[in-house]
């Protein structure tokens, strides 16, 4: 190791240096905040009429990320989006992030910074206010671990388990593509610095490291009291669906060809002799919102669409729990749907 290479190493930098870069990469700035990073705790001011949100995600090097396809930029934005998409399909305002970290000490220092840049970067549209967290030594991977608080109007916040039978089922962007682009990666992955990616390509790899978090479509949908139920696609699709059935004790029928599939999705599942709605089924990550809304409220979903420029779709219609999850394939015969999406535990 070279002598300047000593002089930036964690080694050398050690915990609370490390600490200061970040913090001050990053200052928080809100009149909300009474303390910030810097103490045992850090002191907010409450917001009349709102409930607080919290939520937490972690990252773990080898089973969320792996840094031989991803950049640590690419890594913090996916790890910020995460967070935020949670926040988003409850229809409310992310605040405050809280940032863990355990890092192994060969890790240079510049990559833990471009990681905090790429939070940073997803978080900063949202005005997201860094306020805490914790760093330690990690004996072989890194991992980390966000907590996200945000504010929501009291009693209003969406939640998974409200749906009604007769609400049709709406999803937010296109579904799919940050599977194909992780397969694309880890196709890949061996000879990435000689891959070269076509149009298509790049465009389903970016959708898989930079997502976009559906904040304001979420907080429209509060606001103006039109949905009933909602969940983000991070597990995939039918696994996040079964999650709003189960809650709200309902069933769901799916209607494949109102799938929204990108065309570069159809293009890659054409080249690769894949079935673009499995693909768009089983992938999780998309960040997307899944939600429910009468049918009354129909015009007023497409309103909120225009008006936020992000594609709204119905992809289906919420039925009695007797009738099972259930996708209508596009020639018309339908069959149960089927949980094929991601599961800790079980793909060990």
């Amino acid at each position: 190791m070279s002598t300047s290479s000593k002089r930036n190493s964690l080694k050398t930098i050690g915990e609370f240096g490390l600490i200061r870069q970040l913090t001050h990469q990053w200052p928080a700035s809100s009149p909300e905040i009474v303390k910030g990073i810097g103490d045992d705790a850090a002191i907010l001011k409450a917001r009349k009429g709102q409930q607080l949100l919290i939520s937490t995600d972690v990252c773990i090097e080898g089973v969320h990320f792996d840094l031989a396809y991803q950049t640590p930029k690419d890594v913090g934005w996916r790890a910020g989006v995460a967070n935020l998409s949670d926040i988003a399909a409850m229809g409310g305002t992310p605040l405050y992030l809280l940032v863990s970290m355990g890092v192994p000490v060969r890790v240079p220092p510049q990559n833990v910074r471009a990681l905090y840049r790429g939070l940073k970067d997803a978080c900063g549209p949202c005005n997201v206010a860094l306020i805490g967290g914790d760093t330690s030594s990690s004996p072989s991977q890194i991992f980390l671990s966000l907590t996200i608080v945000g504010s929501v109007r009291a009693n209003r916040a969406l939640t998974r388990n409200r749906a009604e039978v007769g609400d049709r089922l709406y999803v937010t962007g296109t579904v799919g593509d940050s599977n194909a682009g992780l397969r694309l990666l880890q196709t890949h992955s061996n000879h990435l610095r000689r891959f070269r990616p076509s149009a298509v390509e790049r465009f389903l790899i970016r959708r898989h490291v930079r997502p976009t978090p559906r904040v304001h479509v979420g907080q429209l949908l509060v606001d103006r009291k039109l949905a009933h139920a909602a969940i983000d696609l991070s597990d995939g699709l039918s696994s996040d669906l079964g999650h709003v059935c189960e809650d709200s004790q309902v069933g769901a029928e799916i209607q494949g060809k109102a799938l929204p599939l990108s065309s570069q999705l159809r293009a890659f599942a054409r080249r690769n002799n894949l079935n673009p709605v499995e693909l768009a089924l089983q992938g999780g990550e998309d960040y997307e919102l899944l939600f429910t809304a009468p049918v009354q409220h129909h015009q007023k979903v497409l309103h909120v669409s225009r008006q936020t420029k992000v594609p709204i779709s119905c992809i289906g219609e919420i039925k009695p729990k007797i009738f099972g999850q259930q996708l209508e394939l596009p020639e018309g015969r339908k069959q149960k749907l089927a949980n094929t999406s991601f599961h800790h535990f079980s793909h060990r």
